[in-house]
């Protein structure tokens, strides 16, 4: 087993144990079974006893770490048996696995020791997320490991994990690294915080040539949308809307929505209106424009479907797609705006009126709004002679039980205008909503 050099390498020999560890080391019978079982058996059996080592306390823990000096020890051999190298490696492994289930300071250095001297991938990451548990105690060691490029990039996910400002100095510092995926990761880390040098770093970043990172920085700015200047982020994020990677465009897409801005809204308007955009980046500017949640977001949606009726063009995915977002709206505003654009699609000739599928859809996002105004309309639809459809109006009529969906229905039972084809869906729908909920 080959060791890196390092500097200050942290001891972790029994002559240094702390007075607060057992001083006896003669463990149980039934810790030094688990131990034997730990060192010389087979994969599922360490696993059995990395379960059971940490129920003996801290008694364990010197134990561990005079197993841990014998693997080291035994990796500076000239044996060149491969399986006794890969064995040692599991065992260093499990080891580290089982060490970061004590917080005591010996277990914790002789995790950092570990860092610093494993060049196997597996036990790094093991370490090292280990050691981000402990928190902000951990931000020392870690940083040290960026010196090394094999492992920073372990080391920048590992610190992403421990989310104290302390971590800003260390992450900034591999920006501009040489490896896309640790500038990526350090972007990621660093979106949870927010001041001018990390905003600035992540808007270069938004011109990177690799796609991950253009990506991540797209991401980063989108989480950090409460910024103090939303309109210069907006002209920065506009143009990765036509990258030519689709998945960048759709991030950010999202980036926009959580921004919200009047600006960002007429930007994703632009996008959803153009015949050139993807109809996979339309759907998610759809999205991105009912997250918003504001009757100015929702305007676009409306003007498209209008547009798209009018033409005869075939959108009826995307049509589709928009009539599911206008449910899931939460404002008041946008429940009654999204409520009347509903309504009006059920009487026009839009595709998405005219199939069944579309009416399913339509009826689901009318219950969804939870709006008394649409009981009606929902009445109307179960006069449809595709079972689907009535089946999904019935549901959407459940939701609004609140609203007096079930009265109504047993009033227009009762009455002799209802024409015979609606007459028999209220009934049936009447017949259903008493088997499953035993009116």
């Amino acid at each position: 087993m080959n060791k890196l050099t390092h500097l200050d390498k942290p001891a972790n020999t029994a002559a240094d144990m702390p007075s607060d560890i057992p001083a006896s080391i003669e463990c149980s019978a039934s810790l030094t079974a688990v131990l034997h079982s730990l060192q010389t058996g087979d994969f599922q059996s360490r696993w059995e006893a990395a379960k059971l080592i940490p129920t003996f306390g801290e008694a364990a823990i010197l134990p561990l770490l005079e197993l841990l000096q014998q693997v080291q020890a035994g990796g500076d051999s000239s044996d060149d048996d491969d399986d006794d190298d890969d064995d040692d490696w599991q065992l260093l492994w499990f080891i580290a696995r089982i060490l970061g289930q004590f917080q005591h300071p010996l277990a914790i250095s002789a995790l950092v020791e570990i860092l610093f001297t494993t060049d196997d991938t597996e036990t790094l990451t093991m370490a090292a997320m280990t050691l981000a548990t402990i928190g902000p105690a951990a931000i020392s060691p870690l940083s040290e490991l960026l010196a090394r490029p094999s492992s920073r990039l372990i080391v920048v996910q590992a610190l992403a994990q421990i989310q104290h400002p302390n971590v800003i100095p260390a992450l900034l510092s591999v920006m501009e690294d040489a490896n896309p995926q640790v500038r990526a990761a350090a972007m990621e880390a660093l979106s949870h915080f927010r001041s001018s040098a990390i905003t600035a770093m992540l808007v270069a970043a938004l011109r990177d040539p690799n796609v991950p990172v253009r990506r991540a920085a797209v991401v980063a700015l989108g989480i950090q949308a409460e910024t103090d200047s939303p309109v210069e982020l907006v002209e920065h994020l506009t143009p990765l809307l036509w990258d030519l990677n689709l998945d960048v465009c759709r991030q950010t897409a999202i980036a926009l929505g959580r921004i919200g801005t009047e600006a960002a809204i007429h930007v994703l308007d632009r996008v959803l209106q153009s015949p050139h955009t993807p109809v996979e980046l339309q759907m998610e500017v759809a999205r991105a424009l009912a997250w918003i949640d504001s009757a100015l977001a929702l305007q676009p949606l409306k003007t498209y479907l209008i547009q798209t009726a009018a033409s005869g063009s075939d959108s009826l995915i995307l049509a589709q797609e928009i009539v599911a977002v206008l449910g899931r709206v939460e404002s008041t505003e946008s429940r009654s705006m999204a409520l009347e654009i509903l309504l009006s699609l059920l009487h026009t000739t839009h595709p998405i009126s005219q199939t069944p599928s579309g009416k399913q859809q339509i009826a689901l996002s009318l219950g969804q709004l939870q709006d008394a105004s649409a009981i009606d309309a929902l009445i109307s639809m179960l006069s449809d002679a595709n079972a689907s459809v009535q089946f999904h109006v019935i549901a959407a009529l459940k939701q609004l039980a609140a609203h007096g969906a079930y009265d109504r229905l047993q009033t227009l039972l009762a009455s002799d205008a209802v024409p015979p084809d609606l007459n028999a869906g209220i009934a049936n729908a009447l017949r259903e909503w008493q088997i499953h909920t035993g009116l």
